[in-house]
């Protein structure tokens, strides 16, 4: 069911032209709240927000009918339900294990400098927004409500890996399921018809791999497949002719795809030249070359803001932000 948003006010259009943003006063409107609705992060952490901004914020909150709550530390994690948002100022790299260990996905959201940045990416953040490139009036608040590309199946037991491949997916309106052990694969795989499959070559070893799953090379539900492989270890050429180069279309190292799914989402102009490399196998080392990839197709122009939209979402990848995209 639905019930009608709290408009704003007290927030005046003086304020917001003095801080570049727009009022969301002026829109005809308010959003109606939806129960259950599919909110982006349900925690936000703001770091270095002017007052007038965090009051903005707020505002904006009540506007889109967002039900928020501030997390206070002296208070302790807050025990509100599921649907409603948490916000806490003056965030901490240690509030990132606090909101995992409430099954709560944050987004690190306002200024900082190379060394906090870093600092929240050890502590495993997956989403940074930061005001210094991105205004304020445009953060995104929900997930599409239909999916933009197809579900993927990431199989690792790393699990950062995962939350990282899986935050990548979800700002792009789609979703990545978490497959720890071979032996469920086949039956998630039937299940759910992914539309790509990712293997993660280094937490399984390579015979296992092999052996579970070239059974299955060949029915219909088996889909698209990129393997995450450490090039520099020793007897990875070996584990290849054995034949895990039969598992998947083509092979990168675990930051390279990242940027090359990216790509495939027209997160940057076809012209540009990409950042990581992939390999074909062929049989033996010497014919290792450069995989070679369709052009990224055209997005049609009215679609032109959604795209962008999910561009700058996609510039919250810590590793894959920092190594070059300057698009906005």
């Amino acid at each position: 069911m639905f019930r009608i948003a709290f408009l704003v006010a007290g927030f005046s259009q003086r304020t917001n032209s003095r801080i570049g943003l727009k009022s969301p006063r002026s829109r005809k409107k308010p959003v109606l709240f939806q129960a259950g609705m599919n909110l982006l992060s349900d925690v936000l952490l703001l770091r270095r927000l002017t007052p007038e901004e965090r009051e903005f914020l707020l505002a904006l909150l009540k506007w889109k009918g967002i039900s928020f709550f501030e997390w206070v530390t002296s208070s302790g994690f807050p025990s509100v339900s599921k649907d409603t948002l948490l916000w806490k100022m003056d965030a901490q790299p240690e509030d990132i294990a606090q909101t995992k260990d409430w099954s709560r996905e944050a987004c690190l959201l306002g200024r900082f400098d190379q060394e906090e940045k870093n600092a929240f990416l050890r502590a495993g953040t997956n989403r940074i927004y930061d005001l210094t490139s991105f205004p304020l009036d445009e953060f995104p608040m929900f997930r599409p409500n239909k999916p933009i590309h197809p579900e993927t199946i990431l199989l690792t037991q790393n699990e950062n890996l995962y939350y990282r491949y899986r935050s990548l997916f979800r700002a792009a309106g789609s979703n990545a399921y978490w497959c720890r052990d071979i032996f469920g694969l086949p039956n998630l795989l039937k299940e759910t018809k992914p539309g790509l499959l990712i293997l993660d070559a280094e937490s399984f070893e390579a015979r296992e791999l092999i052996e579970k799953l070239r059974p299955i090379l060949g029915v219909p539900y088996y889909p698209l497949s990129f393997c995450l492989i450490d090039f520099g270890r020793e007897n990875v050429y070996q584990d290849l002719a054995r034949g895990l180069k039969d598992l998947a279309k083509a092979f990168f190292d675990p930051k390279d795809l990242l940027l090359f799914i990216r790509d495939r989402f027209a997160l940057r102009s076809a012209d540009e030249e990409s950042g990581y490399q992939a390999i074909a196998w062929g049989g033996s080392p010497r014919n290792i070359r450069e995989y070679e990839f369709p052009n990224i197709p055209k997005i049609p122009e009215d679609n032109g803001q959604s795209v962008l939209r999910i561009r700058r979402m996609f510039l919250w990848l810590g590793d894959g932000a920092v190594r070059g995209d300057s698009s906005t």
